[in-house]
């Protein structure tokens, strides 16, 4: 009985809603489309709250506003609550069957719950209702490269790049699918990794470990490094690269561990000075570079490779020739694994790094061995 109470109760409550009187306008600007082109430009600064108070304010105006259902929709899914942003799309597409935006923010939602099939629909129908529509493909994109489908992800972005040239996001999400093309994972832990951004000190590490034959080739070239008994001849290296140290405690139990400990072993990366290894901090251009550098010397038994390019000018505007990364900046874009900006030819120390970008760099890496 309390059930049924219960439920009539919430039945009356969604008719009541349904029912609402339509706010009053205050103003010849108080209206529905100005309050949702408000709440976009809040919901762009990452001010929710706000957002949504714009998007509520539309929706009140006119219930029947498909735009006020849909930013709704943006604010949950801003906030990974994927069952109200579902249910406040799907209103959206109820109010305007036609509206395109609704059907690409329910495949947005559907890509997060990992429902590929369903992401995959409601972007062709979006594309069917206005094939020309660059967003669409851009999200029809983004849905295959969550699926790993590579190859549909870089036509529907390059499809959107035609339709839309300064498209910016188009042009960084192209990039992005070409680079995984190239690298070409092979395994899943690999394109997960690449699909990535940015990636982690730990997915690297795992890039190192399993990926394209890195640890294959160097057990080839130099069968020693993974033999616990070999200390190195004096003077052949600064330090000995098989020096077995303990596990860094914050990766005990992480799902990265038996990479990170193949990996500082072999002195492919090391641990921070408080024996941490941070596992889930962003790697920066700058890192990756020093990390190809160590690989590079690892793998040549040549530790001349740190100091080849010292005392020469800069060839970026931003890496001063006294910086610490300096050496491995320009080792490793002498050797092609990396490049600068070709807007502004700088290299972009800080910036974080794509799994995209590092693992086209460890294809490039694994080819030179």
């Amino acid at each position: 009985m309390a059930a049924r109470r219960a439920l009539a109760l919430l039945a009356i409550t969604v008719l009541l809603a349904a029912c609402a009187t339509p706010l009053e306008p205050q103003s010849v600007t108080d209206t529905p489309a100005h309050h949702y082109t408000l709440g976009m430009k809040l919901l762009e600064t990452g001010d929710l709250a706000q957002a949504q108070q714009a998007f509520e304010r539309s929706r009140g105006l006119s219930s029947d506003y498909a735009p006020a259902w849909e930013g709704l929709g943006l604010v949950a899914l801003a906030r990974k609550d994927l069952a109200t942003a579902e249910s406040r799309f799907k209103s959206a597409k109820s109010k305007d069957p036609k509206y395109v935006p609704a059907y690409l923010g329910l495949a947005r939602v559907y890509s997060a719950k990992n429902d590929h099939d369903g992401a995959r629909g409601e972007a062709r129908v979006a594309i069917d209702i206005e094939p020309r529509n660059p967003q669409a493909h851009l999200t029809l994109g983004r849905v295959a490269l969550a699926a790993f489908e590579f190859q549909e992800a870089e036509a529907s972005f390059k499809r959107a790049l035609d339709l839309a040239p300064t498209l910016g996001a188009a042009r960084l999400e192209w990039d992005r699918s070409v680079r995984i093309r190239q690298a070409a994972p092979g395994t899943m832990v690999g394109k997960r990794i690449a699909v990535a951004n940015p990636i982690t000190r730990a997915e690297l590490a795992t890039l190192l470990a399993s990926e394209f034959g890195i640890e294959t080739n160097l057990r080839r070239k130099r069968p020693e490094l993974f033999d616990p008994s070999f200390r190195p001849p004096a003077g052949l290296t600064t330090q000995p690269v098989t020096a077995v140290s303990t596990t860094p405690a914050d990766v005990t139990g992480h799902w990265a561990r038996n990479a990170v400990d193949l990996v500082t072993r072999i002195n492919l990366m090391e641990a921070y000075p408080d024996r941490t290894f941070r596992p889930d901090e962003p790697v920066t251009r700058a890192a990756l570079a020093r990390v190809l550098e160590q690989v590079l010397v690892v793998a040549s038994n040549d530790p001349g490779l740190k100091t080849r390019y010292i005392g020469q000018t800069s060839p970026f505007p931003d890496v001063r020739a006294d910086h610490f990364a300096f050496n491995a900046i320009v080792l490793v874009t002498t050797r092609g694994l990396m490049e600068g900006e070709r807007a502004t030819g700088a290299f972009g120390l800080m910036r974080p790094v794509s799994g995209a970008e590092a693992a086209l760099a460890m294809r490039k890496l694994a080819e030179l061995f």
